[in-house]
């Protein structure tokens, strides 16, 4: 395989997702763990009586959290390798092989617009949104010309997003923080090759999170907006260089033939050895929450109503 075809193998190559995937912990629970306990807030214990739907699926490795909920289950990922192994997790399980934006319009045009009770996508909103300013190639990135226009796109997908929602639904979503140090470093670092629209590359969070304001604004739901940190662990220093070069450099040839990009990368990692070998790096999650409602009014205790 040449670096060229490794590029974003980590999505494409059977296993390398799972194999390469550092634990990550928030206040003592996994990402996994946080949507469990949303899940639970939300509906109670898994009674297998809701429709569900899941952008940008991966594995399976957060489904495991929706599927004990849901009475139908759709995943859907862009990858074929990705989808086969959520297949095998999940048999019951309806599947997409499509990119987020595409399934989208696909479940739009099916008419299933306002058919589930939870839409979401954990840690791979970024990349949807992202692609409306610009595409990334092993030899480059492309802006797109009218940035303007990208914005407004995205804004119109997010509320996509949530016109396939029932009344009383949550869209859940796990963002990256960018403000964190492994964060920035990782900004730097694809900032050789061209700069982040909007200034930061936090910039698709920031999107919609505008988008969903913007939708509670006109009354179509309320959203809560919570930042854990916390820490990604990795069991040695090849475990972390890995993490970094194919999961966050995605084996971009531009970036991992970059001797600065590898000192620098592995100086991070040092600095974050702990005693026993294991690297402990400092990680940040933002937990994303829009429920549809029919007026902000219902959150009102009952005394408050009349």
């Amino acid at each position: 395989m040449t670096e060229l075809d490794d590029f974003r193998s980590v999505y494409e190559v059977s296993g390398v997702y799972d194999r390469l995937l550092l634990p990550h912990y928030y206040h003592g629970r996994e990402d996994i763990d946080l949507i469990s306990d949303l899940m639970q807030q939300h509906h109670g214990e898994p009674a297998a009586d809701l429709e569900i739907v899941e952008f940008g699926c991966g594995t399976g490795r957060v489904t495991s959290s929706l599927d004990p909920h849901a009475r139908k289950l759709v995943v859907a990922d862009y990858s074929d390798t990705m989808i086969e192994a959520a297949t095998a997790r999940f048999p019951r399980a309806e599947t997409i092989c499509a990119d987020t934006r595409d399934a989208v319009t696909r479940l739009h045009a099916d008419g299933r617009a306002g058919h589930f009770n939870v839409v979401g996508a954990f840690w791979s909103l970024s990349y949807p949104l992202g692609e409306f300013f610009e595409t990334m190639t092993p030899t480059g990135i492309r802006p797109t010309a009218d940035q303007h226009g990208s914005r407004s796109a995205a804004v119109e997908f997010v509320h996509d997003l949530l016109g396939l929602l029932a009344s009383d639904g949550h869209m859940l979503a796990l963002f990256f923080d960018a403000d964190t140090p492994e964060q920035r470093l990782v900004t730097r670092q694809w900032e050789r090759i061209a700069p982040f629209p909007e200034g930061g590359r936090r910039y698709t969070r920031d999107l919609l999170l505008d988008a969903l304001r913007e939708a509670e604004d006109l009354g179509h739901g309320t959203l809560t907006h919570i930042r854990y940190g916390g820490t990604a662990l990795a069991r040695d220093r090849d475990a972390a260089q890995k993490w970094f070069e194919a999961v966050h450099l995605k084996n971009h040839p531009l970036l991992v033939r970059d001797r600065q990009v590898r000192a620098e990368v592995a100086e991070f990692i040092a600095h974050h050895e702990q005693p026993d070998g294991q690297i402990a790096i400092p990680s940040g999650v933002h937990v994303i929450d829009f429920h549809t409602v029919v007026h902000p009014s219902c959150h009102l205790p009952m005394q408050a109503q009349r």
